[in-house]
C-alpha cells in the first residue's frame, strides 16, 4: 500500500493512486473493447468510509491483482453517470456489464479487503471466469 493519505477519498486523486478510469463512458468503451466488465466504485468527498475503502481495501496487492478481470472506474457521486447507478449508500461498488450497461453485482460499503476479494471471486464465479496463472 502507498503511504499517501487522501481525506474523503477524492475520486480523481484516488483514481490516479489506483490507476482507475475516471470517466464512465470511457470505461464502458474500454471494457467493450477488452471484453471485460466495469468495476465502478462510487465515492464522495468527504467520506471516511470511502477513504477506508480506497486505502484499506482497493489499494491492497490482493485486490489490485483481481482488477485484471475488470476495467476499474472510480467516480464521485456528483460526477456524470447513468441514473440507474444512483447509489443508496456511499461508498458503493457495481460490476457493470458494458454491453447492456446494467449492474450484475453490487458490493455495499467499505468492506475489509478479504470480504471484497470474496465478493469479487463470487462475481467471477457467476461469470465462470477462469484465472490464467
Amino acid at each position: 500500500m502507498t503511504g499517501l493519505l487522501l481525506f474523503g477519498a477524492d475520486a480523481h486523486k484516488s483514481a490516479k493512486l489506483l490507476g482507475y478510469e475516471t470517466d464512465y463512458k470511457s470505461a464502458i468503451a474500454k471494457a467493450n473493447k477488452e471484453h471485460k466488465m466495469v468495476l465502478m466504485v462510487i465515492v464522495q468527498d468527504p467520506c471516511p468510509y470511502c477513504d477506508r475503502l480506497v486505502h484499506k481495501t482497493l489499494d491492497t496487492p490482493c485486490v489490485k491483482k483481481r482488477m485484471k478481470h475488470y476495467v476499474p472506474l472510480i467516480i464521485d457521486k456528483k460526477d456524470t453517470f447513468p441514473k440507474q447507478f444512483k447509489p443508496p449508500f456511499i461508498p458503493m461498488s457495481y460490476v457493470v456489464d458494458p454491453e447492456i450497461e446494467s449492474t450484475t453485482y453490487e458490493i455495499v460499503g467499505a468492506v475489509p479487503f478479504r470480504e471484497y476479494i470474496d465478493d469479487l471471486e463470487t462475481e467471477l464465479e457467476f461469470r465462470d471466469v477462469r484465472d490464467e496463472e
